[in-house]
């Protein structure tokens, strides 16, 4: 998915909204993009590190959307891992190159727009523009940590009273999650292609082998033998319903395909309750063209309000 000024590419979620604490309630996810809003607001709030600070991450800006119902949230992300920028003239042999100095990184920032009308219980639509190094899973990474943030700040953010209990309200942390829609072209390949297996997925706190600790048990995985007798337009069902059976004791699956004979093997990692896919690949994308202006920056500094309007089209046609 090529990142050009005239075209841009946009992939599906879901966002499901989701807590840990036992009988606590699930919030809307408007009271969420509350703090997602007060965040991008925020000049002086901290930043989300990753890989040992040498990546950052911040909400940069927000767009509510109150006709539609759609939040449009803007993620910047600073590399310090990626190399100078060199632009080229061929016909005149020339080169510049811009190098970065302490503490810059190179900028990459996605618009995220996000319906606000539930789709199904506690679960909403997400539309997300394909940039680098501002993937699904840092995206997801900064909005729990400002929400989890936000809740130590204000432990009255997010209370509720226990059933048959002390009428004290106790605070809980919600959080969210991203799960890719299925492409049509991954629902071909599973039900056309070779299913080579599935394999059941438990994470534990890691474990040593030995006292050095050079050795440490990460994941248990049960190997699943998968029937090639399986109709073909009834896998993918098959799947699903087998790893929703186990979700609470393998919340993840991974299923191992070849898409044709002869062809190169991949695996897909879905999450056992939802059937949704986890991670990018296989993800269902479209790509807008058409722009008046061009998208000249890999970073603008605000919502670029031609894309937010054509993105939520296609955000309102995917929610029906």
């Amino acid at each position: 998915m090529a990142i050009t000024k005239h075209a841009r590419d946009l992939l599906f979620f879901d966002m499901i909204v989701a807590r840990r604490t036992h009988h606590a309630p699930y919030p809307k996810l408007s009271e969420l993009a509350a703090l997602w809003i007060e965040a991008g607001a925020d000049t002086a709030a901290p930043v989300k590190t990753f890989e040992k600070g040498m990546v950052t991450c911040i909400i940069k800006d927000s767009h509510l959307d109150e006709h539609d119902n759609v939040l449009t949230l803007l993620i910047e992300v600073s590399d310090k891992n990626a190399p100078d920028t060199t632009y080229l003239d061929h016909d005149n042999r020339t080169g510049r190159t811009f190098k970065k100095e302490e503490p810059e990184g190179a900028g990459f920032a996605a618009h995220v727009l996000i319906s606000l009308d539930e789709q199904k219980e506690n679960t909403y639509t997400v539309v997300i523009e394909v940039m680098p190094t501002v993937n699904a899973s840092r995206i997801q990474s900064v909005l729990n940590w400002t929400i989890r943030r936000l809740c130590a700040v204000d432990d009255e953010l997010f209370a509720f009273v226990r059933p048959g209990g002390s009428k004290k309200a106790v605070p809980y942390v919600p959080h969210i999650l991203l799960a890719g829609h299925p492409s049509d072209a991954f629902i071909k390949d599973i039900e056309t292609g070779r299913i080579n297996g599935m394999r059941l997925i438990k994470s534990e706190e890691k474990r040593s082998l030995g006292q050095k600790g050079y050795l440490k048990i990460k994941k248990y995985v049960a190997e699943v033998s998968v029937s090639r007798d399986i109709p073909k337009g009834e896998r993918w069902g098959f799947l699903k319903k087998g790893a929703k059976m186990v979700k609470d004791e393998f919340p993840m699956a991974r299923i191992l395909v070849q898409p044709e004979s002869g062809g190169k093997s991949f695996h897909v990692d879905i999450d056992s309750d939802t059937g949704t896919l986890i991670g990018q690949a296989y993800t269902k994308s479209k790509r807008l063209t058409g722009f008046d202006s061009m998208l000249q920056s890999s970073s603008p500094d605000e919502v670029v309000q031609e894309f937010r309007i054509k993105a939520t089209a296609v955000l309102k046609k995917e929610v029906g």
